[in-house]
C-alpha cells in the first residue's frame, strides 16, 4: 500500500459525503440525523422488517436503532405491528413515509445524474465496479473484526501450545528473532506467572475457525504495578482491531486489580508495535527506570510505561 493511499481515500470519502448532500437533506417532518434516511429506506424496501434487522443492516447499536425507529414512528413516517414476541416490532412505512423516501430519491438521483454528465458510460461502469469492490472489502474487514473472540487462558495444554506456536511463528519466521525454547515457556507454566488474585491474567484471540490469532498477558509486579507480556497479533489480523480488543481486555483486569501503572518491553525492530504503544498513550523509558521486579526478556531493548487511567481514556476513543 502506498504511503498516502489511506489519507487520500479518507479525503475522497469525506468529499463524497459532502457532495452527495448527506448532511443537507432536510424536510419539515423531522429533525433528523443522517442515520434516519437509510433507516427509512430499509423499512420501505422490506415491509415487516424488525428494528433489530434495521440495526444490523445499518451497523448501529440497539439503543441508537431504537431512538431512530421511535422518532420515525412518532412522526408518522413508520407504523408497526407487534409480533409473537411483544418486545419485537414489525415495521411498515406509511404514506407519509413513502413521500419522504420519494423526496430522498429525487434529491439523491439528481446529484448522481448531475455528476454522470461529466463521465463517459465506460467511466460510469468502472466507477460502479470500483465502489462495489471497495464496499465489499469494507464489509469483509468488519466481519473479520466482529468474528474475533477473546478468551481467558484455561488449563488446556493444547491451547497453550497453540499460543506458543503462534508467537514463535511471528518471532522466528516473520522477524527472524533469535528465540530460544525458554523465552515463551511462561505461557505453558501460566500458574507461576499469570495467575494471581484468583484468576488467570492471560488472554488469547481466536478467529471464526477457532485458530489462535493473538495473545496478551498481565504479570503482577507489586500491588500497584503490572507488566504486559506476550502481546502478539498474527500478521493477517493487524490493523483490524484485534490489538485494541486484547488491550481493552487487559486494561479492565488491570483496573480491577487496582494497578496504577503498566510496563512492557519489546524488540527494537518491531516498529509497528512501538507505534501502536505510543498511539494509545505509552511513553518510552530506559531500562534503568524499570521496577526492580520487572522481568526483562533477553531480546527486549525498548521499554515503555503507561498510567492505567491514561490508557483507559485513550482506548475509549478507538473503534
Amino acid at each position: 500500500m502506498k504511503k498516502n493511499t489511506i489519507t487520500t481515500l479518507r479525503e475522497i470519502s469525506r468529499k463524497l459525503v459532502r457532495e452527495l448532500g448527506m448532511l443537507q437533506l432536510n424536510t419539515p417532518h423531522l429533525k433528523k440525523t443522517p442515520q434516519h434516511w437509510p433507516a427509512l429506506i430499509e423499512i420501505e424496501k422490506e415491509p415487516g422488517i424488525t428494528p433489530s434487522k434495521v440495526g444490523n443492516l445499518l451497523i448501529l447499536s440497539i439503543s441508537a436503532t431504537s431512538r431512530i425507529v421511535n422518532a420515525l414512528i412518532n412522526h408518522g413516517l413508520v407504523a408497526f405491528q407487534e409480533g409473537m414476541d411483544k418486545r419485537e416490532k414489525h415495521l411498515h412505512i406509511t404514506e407519509k413515509g413513502r413521500l419522504e423516501v420519494a423526496s430522498i430519491d429525487e434529491f439523491s438521483n439528481n446529484k448522481i445524474k448531475g455528476a454522470f454528465e461529466f463521465l463517459t458510460e465506460d467511466e460510469q461502469e468502472k466507477l460502479i465496479t470500483a465502489i462495489q469492490k471497495y464496499g465489499a472489502a469494507l464489509e469483509k474487514s468488519r466481519l473479520m473484526r466482529e468474528q474475533v473472540k477473546i478468551h481467558t487462558l484455561s488449563t488446556s495444554r493444547a491451547i497453550r501450545k497453540q499460543i506458543v506456536q503462534m508467537i514463535e511463528h511471528i518471532q522466528k519466521k516473520e522477524f527472524l528473532l533469535p528465540i530460544t525454547d525458554d523465552v515463551n515457556a511462561g505461557i505453558l507454566r501460566a500458574e507461576n506467572e499469570f495467575y494471581f488474585h484468583n484468576s488467570y491474567n492471560f488472554w488469547y484471540a481466536v478467529d471464526n475457525q477457532g485458530a489462535v490469532i493473538g495473545s496478551i498477558g498481565l504479570k503482577k509486579i507489586d500491588e500497584h504495578q503490572g507488566q504486559i507480556k506476550k502481546f502478539f497479533v498474527a500478521q493477517s489480523y493487524r490493523g483490524k482491531g484485534v490489538a485494541q480488543k486484547l488491550m481493552n481486555t487487559l486494561i479492565k483486569a488491570a483496573s480491577k486489580h487496582h494497578f496504577d501503572s503498566l510496563y512492557l518491553g519489546t524488540v527494537g525492530t518491531l516498529q509497528a508495535a512501538q507505534g501502536f504503544y505510543k498511539k494509545v498513550g505509552f511513553s518510552e523509558i530506559s531500562q534503568q527506570q524499570l521496577p526492580a521486579s520487572f522481568n526483562v526478556c533477553p531480546i527486549d531493548t525498548v521499554f515503555f510505561i503507561v498510567k492505567v487511567e491514561d490508557l483507559q481514556n485513550r482506548l475509549s476513543h478507538f473503534p
